[in-house]
């Protein structure tokens, strides 16, 4: 692979370091503390194919550590093949995950910078467009709660970029297909995969509207089936469990245009901010700050151009409106919720993203006009003052990024002690990295997307029986938890049933082929009389179909690279 640099696009890679680096600074020099709200829950879900591998050298299929075990390899949030689970297990989880967030603002800089390029927007404003974009609050509020499923949006913008210019070599077709793998792999095959297609299928259709034919919309439907053959893997195992599974969403929620102001305009753009009456999630579902100069410029690019630049101002109007949510029987929300995938959804704000994405696009192209004006070019005190807009929408980014990102990292790493023997516990919903750390499992974790409620063996004084005699009679001489895999040794005077505290899911089988069933949720199986060794383990199904179908793939990218000479972005 070879992509050349020119010299405005090596200046924008030092650049875009730099900003990766104060963006997570905070982050970093607290690079052992325990993160707040969702960061718990996420670096457990980082935490378990690492514990699953070292400790008992088997692959992350299962995950027995939350709500009384649940599936782990499939699941739309958890990453096992990414490139950023590398990072798991070289720093641990904790650290590994504020490395990943690094990483994503460098590639969410320099993706959006290549990409405003690409649009024909200048060096100098495309820089500072992907600061007002990717560098927005919105992001930085998402990172704070811990919501790491969206670092997967820094591919978003090299997903449209390779598609882009995929109209001048149809292989970056492949490129284009490797980042949506890379999102499907990692924790975004939810919301950042459902907002990147739903953005992306608008933006090239218009575009194929505009050109009067229909190859960018045609290269995208490619790229989109190539991307998810390769990580088909986790893809088709995923989307038949979700089949099974329903995820609900919230097709009711409304933001009034009264909250529109403080959303988009408001400086109160913090983590616990209540900024309006009906204001039902924690802010991060809700600041999308814009700077007013930035609106301004996009203003000037929609009156100079107008209808070269109208499909920037769509897409806004657009994602404006799905943000809206459910205020009207038609709204956009209310139409979305009846497709797959947003009939899972919730959180309308979170469309909002693109209304940032559609500003900073048309505020380059704005900067860009008023730069060539007679006026402008005639006069370098205006040029100067022009400049200075834009390094006030950049400063004003980063100055409110900053303190909303300070706030993530507050609990000082603890002793824990691990045990060798797996137990389930009810436990708190704020500690499920620590009960995982103490091999245990937390019946009572944060609510996770497409996970069975909480299920096992409680009593009365909320105790948590690893296993109950439905019927019969018998002694349990022997039991060992693993994650995929569980032993028992039981010495039985009558046979009967038993029912053990681990969640039930398609995929879970006896070494025997003995039938197991589901109690109440719970795994199940008979036994028979006298000492028998029972021995149940967990696979994913349709694992190594899918498997076999990216491996094809894969196959496939691989020769027709070879075949045109080379993948090559030039």
């Amino acid at each position: 692979m070879k992509i050349n640099f020119k010299k405005n696009d090596r200046l924008y890679f030092l650049v875009s370091c730099f900003l990766a680096l104060y963006y997570t600074f905070p982050f970093l020099i607290k690079y052992n503390y325990w993160g707040i709200r969702d960061w718990d829950l996420f670096t457990t879900v980082a935490a378990i194919p690492v514990g699953t591998v070292l400790h008992y050298g088997q692959f992350p299929f299962w995950n027995p550590y939350m709500a009384g075990g649940n599936v782990f390899f499939q699941h739309p949030e958890a990453a096992v093949l990414s490139p950023f689970v590398i990072l798991y297990f070289l720093f641990g989880a904790v650290v590994g995950l504020k490395i990943q967030v690094l990483i994503a603002y460098f590639l969410g800089f320099c993706g959006s910078y290549k990409l405003f390029k690409q649009i024909g927007i200048s060096s100098f404003a495309a820089m500072a467009g992907a600061v007002a974009y990717f560098g927005s609050v919105h992001f930085a509020l998402h990172f704070t709660e811990g919501h790491i499923p969206f670092t997967h949006f820094c591919f978003l913008p090299w997903f449209i970029y390779f598609l882009l210019k995929s109209k001048e070599k149809p292989k970056n077709i492949i490129f284009a297909s490797l980042t949506l793998a890379l999102m499907v792999l990692g924790n975004g095959a939810a919301i950042p995969l459902l907002y990147t297609l739903t953005f992306s299928f608008l933006l090239f259709a218009i575009f194929s509207i505009e050109k009067k034919q229909l190859t960018f919309l045609k290269n995208f439907f490619i790229s989109v089936f190539v991307g998810l053959a390769i990580a088909a893997i986790k893809f088709l195992p995923m989307v038949i469990y979700l089949f099974q599974i329903k995820w609900k969403g919230n097709p009711y929620e409304v933001i009034p245009l009264s909250a529109l102001w403080k959303i988009f305009f408001g400086f109160n753009q913090t983590l616990f901010a209540k900024n309006y009456a009906q204001q039902y999630w924690g802010w991060h579902e809700y600041g999308a700050y814009i700077s007013p100069l930035l609106v301004i410029l996009a203003l000037v690019a929609l009156i100079k151009y107008f209808r070269k630049n109208v499909k920037w101002l769509l897409l806004l109007v657009i994602f404006l409106t799905i943000g809206l949510g459910d205020f009207s029987p038609y709204s956009p929300w209310a139409l979305l919720s009846h497709l797959p995938g947003f009939s899972s959804a919730r959180c309308t704000g979170r469309s909002f993203q693109f209304v940032i994405l559609s500003f900073a696009i048309l505020g380059g192209l704005g900067f860009d006009i008023l730069k060539k004006t007679s006026l402008v070019m005639r006069y370098k005190l205006l040029k100067g003052f022009l400049y200075l807009i834009i390094l006030v929408i950049v400063a004003t980014n980063m100055v409110l990024a900053y303190p909303i990102l300070s706030t993530a990292f507050t609990h000082k790493p603890s002793q824990v002690f691990r045990s060798p023997n797996f137990v389930q516990a009810v436990g708190t919903k704020n500690e499920v990295y620590r009960h995982f750390l103490e091999n245990r499992g937390s019946l009572l974790p944060p609510w996770l997307s497409a996970y069975h409620r909480s299920r096992g063996l409680v009593d009365d004084s909320n105790n948590v029986d690893m296993e109950i005699i439905l019927s019969g009679r018998a002694e349990i001489v022997h039991r060992f938890y693993t994650p995929n895999r569980i032993e028992y040794e039981i010495n039985a005077i009558e046979p009967g049933d038993m029912v053990i505290s681990m969640g039930y899911d398609e995929g879970w089988h006896a070494t025997d082929g003995r039938t197991l069933f589901p109690k109440n949720d719970l795994i199940a199986f008979p036994f028979k009389k006298g000492n028998s060794k029972v021995i149940l383990y967990y696979r994913t199904p349709y694992f190594y179909t899918g498997m076999l179908i990216s491996i094809i793939a894969i196959i496939g990218c691989f020769l027709y690279g070879k075949k045109y000479g080379g993948i090559s972005e030039h």
